[in-house]
């Protein structure tokens, strides 16, 4: 299949369409694995390590344990 963008593409994706939304880690972690098998063919094997590296960035933050909000939108 063909390769639609990279793994943190796919997350920013989420993010972008759902912004000033807090949202349950699970569910961005649910919906980018389900729509990376949808558009590759392949496991994501590690959602998480994206969602940090945003979080590092600030592009996301942590609301409490398990919420994440999107700060600010850029394009990557």
């Amino acid at each position: 299949m063909k390769n639609n963008g990279s793994q943190l593409d796919l997350i920013m994706e989420f993010f972008k369409a759902n912004p000033k939304r807090d949202i349950k880690h699970p569910e961005v972690v649910d919906w980018v694995v389900k729509e990376w098998q949808k558009r590759t063919g392949k496991v994501f094997r590690d959602p998480d390590r994206g969602i940090r590296s945003l979080h590092q960035k600030a592009i996301c933050k942590r609301l409490q344990r398990e919420f994440i909000t999107m700060t600010q939108i850029l394009s990557i």
